[in-house]
């Protein structure tokens, strides 16, 4: 039995003719792994799979002897063993934050540790749209990230960090004992690229590239990530330009996941985000209003939205260089001139 990630996952989807593909059996897997034994009725409610897509998984696993059923589907032993060195998945801690105030009390200290490493960050630069999130929202970014399967075992790029969210994901690995398989930062900010570089590698391997994303991303970065997270500048066409970047690095398999806070448009320029993510291959499966809290922050009201999008592994995406307006100061003079 092959039991790389690639090699398992990929031969139950086409075993199964998934069409969520290897991200699909990871994502059962993984929910057997952390609720079994579950009945194969609520595993498909929660997952958003048919029953009968769930049943043929389960039925190629048992038939490798995977999965046993136990009032429900389990995973054995073998199973287990070939979940973690396959695809790095070992931890069975499950987080439900009830509102967007609410974190669970058992990692509460890790808003203390982060605040205290926050605390001599670099100032905003507002020329660049930057504006500090809170320590508990940098927090509940890295759960809400854990949860949909972002971290362990996976590569994952951050498009902009001056949240400081690659080092609350640290926290939370270190807390939760579990193992990203990447975690790479690219920013524009020089300071904070320094700033990264000295107090990430102290909690988590956190590679940290000084890069202007109006510029092609390296073929180091390119096709190379499960999952990326950005909160771009509060324009449209920033928005446009980070979660492209965000697609050319997505390893070209259907069900990779994005994570984009953005703030809160009109109307017509909401209808435009939709648009603009779906032109990259992109569609929204949840949009949780005022899920990110700001310090001071006034173009924002002081909240933004969570995105949560998946990647139907399909989408064209150029790698020329972006000269238009990007930043909110860039589109004032814009509007003047």
């Amino acid at each position: 039995m092959r039991t790389d990630e690639t090699g398992l996952l990929a031969e139950l989807a086409a075993a199964t003719r998934l069409q969520e593909g290897s991200e699909g059996v990871r994502k059962i897997l993984r929910a057997i792994f952390r609720m079994g034994p579950v009945p194969i009725r609520d595993l498909a409610r929660d997952l958003g799979i048919p029953v009968p897509v769930v049943a043929a998984v389960r039925g190629e696993l048992e038939k490798r002897k995977l999965a046993k059923r136990e009032s429900g589907v389990a995973l054995t032993d073998s199973g287990v063993d070939a979940l973690v060195s396959g695809a790095g998945i070992a931890c069975k801690a499950r987080y439900q934050v009830a509102s967007v105030l609410d974190l669970p009390e058992s990692v509460l200290t890790l808003v203390s540790k982060f605040s205290d490493i926050a605390d001599g960050r670099p100032e905003v630069d507002v020329s660049l749209d930057q504006s500090h999130a809170t320590a508990e929202t940098a927090i509940r970014r890295a759960i809400y990230l854990f949860e949909h399967d972002a971290i362990e075992g996976r590569a994952l790029l951050f498009l902009g960090d001056d949240d400081l969210t690659s080092i609350a994901v640290g926290l939370l690995s270190e807390h939760l004992a579990i193992k990203p398989g990447r975690i790479t930062v690219l920013d524009a900010d020089v300071r904070l690229v320094s700033f990264l570089r000295k107090f990430a590698p102290l909690h988590c391997p956190i590679e940290t590239i000084h890069h202007d994303l109006r510029h092609p991303i390296s073929t180091a970065i390119l096709g190379s990530f499960d999952a990326f997270f950005t909160d771009p500048p509060y324009t449209t066409e920033g928005l446009e330009l980070f979660v492209s970047r965000g697609v050319s690095a997505f390893r070209p398999e259907v069900g990779k996941l994005g994570f984009v806070s953005f703030g809160r448009k009109s109307p017509e320029d909401t209808v435009k985000v939709g648009r603009i993510l779906a032109s990259l291959g992109l569609g929204a499966v949840e949009v949780i209003p005022e899920f990110n809290r700001y310090e001071g922050a006034q173009l924002l009201a002081g909240s933004s939205q969570m995105i949560r999008v998946v990647f139907s592994g399909n989408s064209t995406i150029g790698d020329n260089s972006y000269d238009g307006p990007l930043y909110t100061s860039d589109k004032r003079k814009q509007s003047r001139g």
